[in-house]
């Protein structure tokens, strides 16, 4: 029994680090030979962008524990048992950001992406939640909050229930890698935007019907003909439009989002292009290292067993 669970252990493992040494040194590849495009104009599908890292607009967005701004996050909270340490309490940032290059801004949304972020702290405290710093502004005095956070959480209880907290962030401001599926929206998007809302201005006018009589039956007989109907929904097209306008002055129409095919990964990240490719590079030649070790450990077990 000893042995067939050496054994299997061996074989799992090498397959897990050829499948992930496959993984890191296809990732390397597609961002190696993905030539990098500008947001003005970039093709609609899987593209490359560099850029710098920018909030929207509106309700800044805090990383939980420490209340910095920033523009993506991510947190874990951990309790230390007898033996390990095990994960009470993790979030990722789902709020969207920006991309900006020279020609252009893209919305960032960061649901599914792999991120490697500029920033990271780790430091403990003996409560499920840090203590709270003071909320300033810039990125400078977010360091020394962090800093702050850190001194005030020191475990001077002498008691065993201590807490780990990491939080990583983006800061505004951050030069950004990604690639992922790029879309634009087009006249067939507004289109259908537009048609929606004409649908509802009409249902509405349906539901008032003294009004839709007051404003369209022209030759007051009471009811809402053919002709007088087409006149209604000219008006309701062009008001429509009026509002479509009024909804996206100012929106930016771009999108980078997860890829729909799992062939394709959806890659974020603060380090320079030749980084990220040489630490996917280096991932894969650890894996098939590994694969290798496990590998011939298997081997050489079922060589060795007696038959």
């Amino acid at each position: 029994m000893e042995f067939w669970l050496f054994f299997a252990a061996a074989s799992i493992a090498a397959a897990t680090a050829l499948y992930f040494g496959f993984r890191y040194l296809i990732r390397a590849r597609l961002i190696e030979n993905t030539p990098t495009a500008r947001v003005r104009s970039a093709h609609q599908g899987y593209v490359e962008l560099n850029g710098i890292a920018r909030s929207m607009a509106g309700e800044p967005i805090r990383a939980p524990l420490t209340g910095v701004e920033c523009c993506w996050y991510r947190i874990k909270v951990e309790r230390q048992g007898d033996k390990r340490w095990s994960t009470r309490e993790q979030e990722t940032s789902g709020h969207l950001f920006l991309l900006q290059d020279t020609t252009g801004t893209c919305i960032i949304d960061p649901d599914g992406a792999h991120v490697t972020p500029s920033d990271r702290s780790v430091w403990y405290g003996s409560s499920r939640r840090p203590i709270q710093p003071a909320r300033s502004q810039g990125q400078r005095a977010e360091s020394l909050m962090v800093q702050v956070a850190k001194f005030l959480n020191k475990d001077i209880s002498g008691g065993w229930q201590r807490y780990r907290y990491t939080e990583e962030r983006i800061f505004q401001g951050d030069p950004l890698y990604a690639i992922g599926q790029f879309k634009t929206q087009d006249e067939l998007d507004r289109r259908e935007s537009r048609r929606g809302l004409m649908l509802g201005l009409l249902r509405d006018w349906k539901q008032a019907p003294e009004s839709l009589l007051s404003r369209f039956d022209s030759n007051r007989n009471g009811r809402i003909d053919g002709d007088e109907w087409d006149t209604a929904r000219r008006t309701a097209s062009r008001e429509a439009a009026d509002i479509l306008d009024r909804q996206q002055a100012g929106q930016i129409p771009n999108l980078l989002s997860r890829p729909d095919s799992i062939r394709y990964p959806y890659i974020l990240s603060t380090d320079p292009e030749f980084a990220l490719a040489r630490r996917f590079r280096w991932l894969a030649a650890a894996n098939f290292g590994l694969f290798l070790i496990a590998g011939t450990l298997a081997v050489w077990l079922l060589g060795t067993h007696p038959s």
